[in-house]
């Protein structure tokens, strides 16, 4: 039996009043690209942007979602937050199976939604029974106005919903939940015979839509007409069987012809889980995106089927050229970015070639997170003992041509995308050429030089342009190197635990 003091230590929990999101940050090693709808004859919005997302790292994890909302994007940011709080404070409080944990956060979040507009909803039930006695709406507008516009003000407060795509990386493990259409594609690849790179693209949520067998299944044994809901491709008025909100549908559902031989609500929260992927040198890349995306390819798929080599599949096309801007930039806010904008006018321009199917595109939004450097995948000859490390700042000769002036990059990104995995190993280097003479031996401007000779300077035969990179050898100092990288970089004081993570992958 818990004494009062018992009872005061588990009231008090250190993490009890603490906002999860006061404590986190975005993911470094991901981006997030989103366009918003447009309708191509008007040249307009058919409403305002809907979506939402997240990336975030949490202490040694990270979490992200994209959210497709409807009906207004009120329940789609409501659920963004409550989910990540939900979430980590899960996590903040110890609970062990993360599978669990994100398959009662999705469905709490639709409780908290249920509870926050519950008096709406027992309003609404209060007015339906008052006009009750009526033979036909006009009767009912005549008789109780009042009753009816109220009425049509909280249809539509309740109305709107959205759908989710989580994916979750704890303890080196991938977790994904989804309700709706909203998908997470994982993409992982095996080094072919011929030192080609084959590429596996697995979809690891579950379109929950009325295309799906699974949810036709589900929704005749609550009696209703399997036949008909997939001739008409709708749940009532919505295109997606499970989501969360749409209260108008989930307490009304009665309401609808269709449904009202229903046993119970056909519109549920219920996550579908894909749980426990260990993340190994196997995994590439990972991308979530909203239904307008994978949507606008396959239309624009339709009105050019003439093409060759164009899968069907939108999963994989989006896939490949995400692998194409990947493996050229290394940079996932740029491969987002790039491949939304090659959709939006791919989309557009089947729409200028007649395309009756091109007309308009929903919201899109599309997040990418990397793995494995895809450079790194069609890996350099190893044909001199040591190792090649690749590019993560420039140089470049000074006017005097004596000696080496470094300029990094903006972002610190490019130190930890291409650490090795096992045993830690020096962070990679490119010189760039500006045509006047290098020198490698001369001191950097920096408390210590980086001592590199010229005969450690090769072409690369493999890449498309002439890059030199640096060859080390295998006794070369990496503590050197890193406290040189470190000082002339000003990064972070945590930057080593970065690195030692990417490592340990």
């Amino acid at each position: 039996m818990n004494t009062q003091d018992d009872q005061q230590v588990m009231h008090t929990h250190p993490y009890e009043n603490v906002d999860p999101l006061d404590m986190l940050s975005n993911c470094q090693f991901s981006g997030t690209s989103s366009q918003v709808n447009q309708t191509y004859k008007t040249n307009s919005k058919s409403h305002g942007y809907e979506d939402t997302y997240f990336r975030y790292s949490f202490g040694n994890d990270s979490f992200y979602a994209v959210l497709d909302g409807h009906d207004g994007s009120e329940v789609a940011h409501f659920s963004r937050d409550t989910l990540v709080r939900e979430f980590c404070r899960g996590i903040m409080l110890g609970k062990q199976n993360i599978a669990e944990v994100l398959e009662e956060c999705i469905s709490n979040v639709d409780k908290h939604l249920h509870d926050r507009i519950m008096p709406l909803l027992e309003e609404r039930a209060d007015i339906k029974v008052k006009i009750a006695g009526t033979n036909n709406s006009y009767e009912a507008y005549r008789a109780y106005p009042d009753e009816i516009h109220r009425l049509g003000e909280i249809e539509d407060q309740i109305k709107g919903g959205t759908t989710v795509a989580a994916a979750v990386i704890h303890n080196n493990t991938l977790y994904v939940a989804n309700v709706g259409d909203s998908r997470v594609i994982l993409c992982t690849y095996v080094p072919g015979s011929d030192s080609s790179v084959e590429f596996k693209i697995d979809q690891l949520t579950e379109d929950h839509t009325t295309a799906n067998d699974n949810e036709l299944d589900r929704l005749s044994q609550l009696g209703l007409n399997r036949q008909e809901i997939q001739t008409k491709r709708r749940v009532g008025s919505m295109e997606t069987t499970r989501s969360i909100g749409d209260f108008a549908v989930k307490w009304g559902y009665k309401d609808f012809d269709i449904l009202s031989g229903a046993t119970g609500p056909p519109v549920i929260s219920t996550p579908h889980v894909t749980a426990g992927l260990p993340v190994d040198k196997s995994f590439y890349f990972l991308f979530l995106m909203s239904d307008g995306v994978y949507h606008a390819v396959e239309e624009m798929s339709d009105c050019s089927s003439g093409e060759k080599n164009l899968s069907p599949d939108p999963n994989i096309r989006i896939a490949y050229l995400l692998h194409d801007e990947l493996k050229q930039h290394r940079d996932c806010q740029r491969a987002a970015d790039n491949v939304l904008e090659y959709i939006c006018k791919g989309h557009f321009e089947s729409y200028n070639s007649g395309c009756r199917g091109c007309c308009r595109r929903d919201d899109m939004t599309l997040t990418v997170r990397l793995f494995n450097n895809p450079n790194k995948l069609y890996g350099h000859k190893r044909n001199h003992s040591g190792t090649i490390f690749r590019s993560s700042f420039s140089f470049c000769s000074t006017s005097s041509g004596d000696t080496t002036t470094p300029q990094p990059r903006t972002s610190d990104r490019d130190l930890v995308d291409l650490i090795g995995s096992g045993k830690f190993t020096m962070p990679p280097l490119t010189l760039t050429n500006t045509g006047a003479p290098l020198s490698f031996n001369s001191p950097l401007p920096s408390a210590s030089p980086l001592p590199v000779s010229p005969s450690q300077i090769h072409l690369d035969p493999d890449d498309s342009v002439d890059e030199p990179y640096i060859k080390l050898g295998d006794d070369f100092p990496d503590d050197i190197v890193m406290k040189w990288i470190i000082e002339e970089l000003n990064l972070p004081d945590n930057i080593t635990e970065l690195l030692d993570k990417q490592a340990a992958v």
